[in-house]
């Protein structure tokens, strides 16, 4: 029995949900799919996507349609429909990989590869530089001496990661007052 005439049998099992009817429209179809897919499919994108992966996607996406939402008159009208849908989906991660800054392929270098005017391999720190430290420790200092002693105390324990409880109980100063040595140091530093 050729393709044309196993076709009718082939769409009553799958409006039906035999599982042999899905079997053989992957065994099938999958061959060509995949030959669609290998030849639309960029090569920067084929280094980190297989062809069966569209494949398996499409199918994913074509067992999922209600069984009486379809009706191919052929097997040609099948596979073009099956094709349109594989390569929406190869065209749908071209764009992601390459219309986006957050995925583009472009804008990534190997480590090994040295730019122009690159000083070293190593990816930027974050921890801070010791100019930053130092500048942070100058403004520190400079907002501290804005406070009398006893607010002071206060802002080196929140510093020091102390929560207003604990704080209180330490300097013996109420919540609502250390509250308030916040909310100055917020004005005082423009935050």
């Amino acid at each position: 029995m050729d393709e044309s005439q196993q076709f009718p049998r082939l769409m009553e099992g799958l409006r039906a949900g035999e599982l042999w009817a899905a079997e053989e429209l992957c065994r099938v179809y999958g061959p060509f799919l995949r030959a669609a897919v290998r030849r639309q499919l960029h090569p920067e994108l084929r280094a980190r996507f297989d062809s069966l992966d569209f494949v398996q996607d499409l199918w994913v996406s074509f067992l999922a349609i209600p069984r009486d939402r379809y009706s191919f008159e052929s097997p040609n009208t099948l596979r073009q429909f099956l094709t349109q849908i594989v390569l929406n989906k190869v065209v749908d991660v071209y764009r992601q990989r390459f219309g986006s800054q957050k995925h583009d392929l472009n804008r990534e270098l190997p480590l090994e590869e040295k730019t122009e005017g690159a000083s070293g391999l190593e990816p930027a720190s974050s921890d801070p530089t010791p100019s930053q430290l130092a500048v942070a420790a100058e403004e520190w200092e400079r907002i501290l001496n804005r406070f009398p002693s006893g607010h002071r105390a206060v802002l080196i324990r929140l510093r020091e990661g102390h929560g207003y409880e604990d704080i209180a109980r330490m300097t013996g100063i109420s919540q609502s007052t250390i509250k308030r040595i916040v909310r100055r140091l917020k004005e005082v530093s423009g935050r």
